[in-house]
């Protein structure tokens, strides 16, 4: 295997963390959770579908003000078809005069050193922070494209 793998990430070798780009990440992702969701400052909750196959899987997000100037933004994630199957929950605060958000855990699992060492005893990854915020980033550009409003299916959700 060649030390990229054709997404450009890589595989092998040292991993290093630049924080230019770790900031860039944590400033796109702010303009991705405003742009995907501009009305969650009104309502503080929204719910929407990602298509799985021929079924859909249920997004939930909630927004909690926790000061004047940071909010969490907690997304649950779950699959209709097998509910233990797929179950993604993600803590992210939002920074809101600094305009960025960062992954805060993933699965109750924290992380919080942007390089840790390897082997560790969660078995992180050493640039695992990084590989989280592009996670989110990568799943908000999808959530964007391929989200389905459950109001415009007409579904009743509990």
């Amino acid at each position: 295997m060649t030390s990229e793998d054709y997404i450009g990430i890589k595989l092998r070798g040292n991993s290093k963390v630049n924080f230019k780009d770790l900031y860039r990440l944590y400033e796109n992702n702010y303009i991705k959770v405003r742009d995907l969701f501009p009305e969650i400052y009104n309502t503080n909750e929204s719910t929407f579908l990602l298509p799985e196959g021929t079924n859909n899987s249920r997004v939930y997000f909630k927004l909690s003000r926790e000061s004047k100037y940071t909010s969490k933004l907690d997304i649950n994630y779950a699959s209709f078809s097998n509910p233990e199957l797929i179950k993604i929950e993600i803590e992210v605060p939002i920074y809101h005069d600094l305009k960025l958000v960062e992954v805060r855990s993933v699965n109750n699992k924290r992380i919080f050193w942007v390089r840790n060492n390897y082997p560790n005893k969660n078995m992180f990854h050493k640039d695992e922070k990084f590989q989280w915020n592009k996670f989110l980033s990568e799943w908000l550009d999808f959530s964007k494209k391929e989200g389905l409003s459950e109001s415009y299916l007409g579904l009743k959700m509990p």
